[in-house]
Formats: C-alpha cells, sequence, structure tokens
C-alpha cells in the first residue's frame, strides 16, 4: 500500500532567455508512462511519466536571497517525473548505473527553474537529481519505481559515458556608465574539452538599493571548441543619492576558477576631470 506523503526534493536552471533548457543536449525524450492504473484499484502504485533528462555538471539552487550553483560530485542525472494515480514520494525511486543503485539528492531549497524559487519533487512529480560518478557504463541504466521503470534514450547514455568536458566563463560589461545609458552584460562561454556537454551557470546582483537579487540562470549544450555569448541589460547605477552607488555582478560556475564578479559605477565630473 502506499500510504500519502509529501516529500520536498531539490530540484536544475534553467533559463532565461537566449539559454537553453534542461533537456537540450540530450534530443527528444519521448514520455514512457508506466502502466496506466485503474480508478477502482486506488491502493495500486502510481503511473509515473518521465518527460524531461539532462546530464550536468551541476544545479541551480536558491538560497535565502540569490541564486547559486551546486556542483556535481561527479556528474548530475537531472530527470523530471509526473505522477499520476496513487500518491507516491521521490523515495520510491532509485536508479541503475555501471553496476550500483542511487537514490535522488535531497537539495535543501530545490532547483530554481524558470524563476520558480525552489521547485520540488511533490505527490505529483517533479525533478529528481541523481549525483553520479564522472564516468561510466550506462548500459544497465535505469530508472526504476515499484510498479515499473525507465531506459534513458541512447543520447542520455552517451552523456553519462562520456566524461563532462571543462568550461572557460567570463563576464564582461563596462565598469562606468553615464545617465541614462544602461549597461549591457556579456558572458561567454567556450567548451575546451574533447566532448560535447552542458554548462550550468547562476548570475546575482547588489545595489542599488538592493542588498542581492537573482539575474538568471543559463544552462546550454556547446561542441568541443564551441562558444556561446550570452547578453543581458544590466541595472543603472544612478539611483537618486544612494551609497554606494554601483551595481555588482556575480557570477557562478560548477567550477570554481569560472566564477566571476563585474562592478558598474557612475561617471561623475570628479571621474572626468581625472581622466
Amino acid at each position: 500500500m502506499y500510504r500519502r506523503r509529501v516529500l520536498a526534493l531539490c530540484g536544475l536552471a534553467i533559463t532565461g532567455a537566449g539559454c537553453q533548457g534542461e533537456t537540450e543536449d540530450t534530443g527528444t525524450v519521448t514520455p514512457v508512462p508506466s502502466p496506466g492504473v485503474s480508478e477502482a484499484d486506488t491502493g495500486s502504485p502510481p503511473a509515473v511519466t518521465v518527460t524531461d533528462a539532462a546530464v550536468t555538471p551541476g544545479a541551480v539552487v536558491p538560497g535565502t536571497d540569490s541564486i547559486t550553483v551546486q556542483s556535481a560530485n561527479g556528474q548530475f542525472l537531472v530527470l523530471t517525473a509526473a505522477v499520476e494515480g496513487s500518491e507516491t514520494d521521490r523515495t520510491a525511486f532509485s536508479l541503475r548505473f555501471d553496476g550500483s543503485t542511487y537514490s535522488p539528492q535531497t537539495l535543501r531549497n530545490g532547483l530554481y527553474r524558470d524563476g520558480e524559487w525552489g521547485k520540488q519533487f511533490t505527490e505529483t512529480g517533479g525533478p529528481l537529481v541523481f549525483d553520479l560518478p564522472a564516468t561510466g557504463s550506462a548500459s544497465d541504466a535505469r530508472l526504476s519505481w515499484p510498479s515499473g521503470e525507465w531506459t534513458p534514450p541512447e543520447a542520455v547514455q552517451n552523456r553519462l559515458k562520456a566524461p563532462l568536458p571543462s568550461f572557460d566563463v567570463t563576464l564582461d560589461g563596462p565598469e562606468r556608465v553615464t545617465e541614462p545609458a544602461m549597461p549591457t552584460l556579456e558572458i561567454t562561454i567556450t567548451n575546451t574539452g574533447d566532448t560535447a556537454g552542458r554548462y550550468v551557470l547562476a548570475l546575482n546582483r547588489t545595489g542599488p538599493r538592493v542588498a542581492y537579487a537573482p539575474v538568471g540562470r543559463f544552462d546550454g549544450e556547446l561542441k568541443p571548441g564551441e562558444t556561446d555569448t550570452i547578453t543581458r541589460e544590466g541595472k543603472t547605477p544612478y539611483v537618486d543619492d544612494t551609497e554606494p552607488r554601483e551595481v555588482t555582478y556575480h557570477l557562478r560556475a560548477p567550477e570554481d576558477h569560472n566564477d566571476a564578479t563585474h562592478r558598474i559605477k557612475p561617471v561623475d565630473e570628479e571621474t572626468v576631470t581625472e581622466s
């Protein structure tokens, strides 16, 4: 029998305009439902449909007032499952990979996706995040639950077998702006590895009159040597007499050396005279 439980999981960015969704590195994932449950059989296990799957180096998660990237120990397999019929929770699921069985991760505050703060797995479904070794045989890869199982498509299996590539990430923009000009930020991501893979980034800002605020979550698929450029309109530092008159952007990535900070200040008379 399945007792009613609602268990919060965690949960992948997503995404702002100009970036890809969670599943674009996997090809099309055809939903595969488990056997249906009749209305009379209310004690039977639920019907589960897996709709999305992505292999990523990290997951964007919310904090108190900002977002960051939680890195996988090896690689994350992030699935989205829909549950119909009898209610269930994430503990009913397990993943087989390279001869071992894994349970979904518990990410305390959930996932940050498409502006949604703390996406969780509930009785009707949601994200399932598995922290897996960096490489391994995916021939036995299976998501299982009491009433059925799901086999990842070939594109996902290939991602699980190959090591995740490294990325070089930069954050650029003007250091000073005049009023009323609005600064433009530019994030550049280059795949410096030997295999295709997905990057995951989180961007926040501080000021003016804001302690911390999320700007967006970005992820995308890049082939070896390929580059993505993401642009965002920034905030002006000219906000009445608020001090300090500056806006600072903080970029977070799975690899710490790709974290970046960019500060934008106003051009004032003193600055013009000194130059």
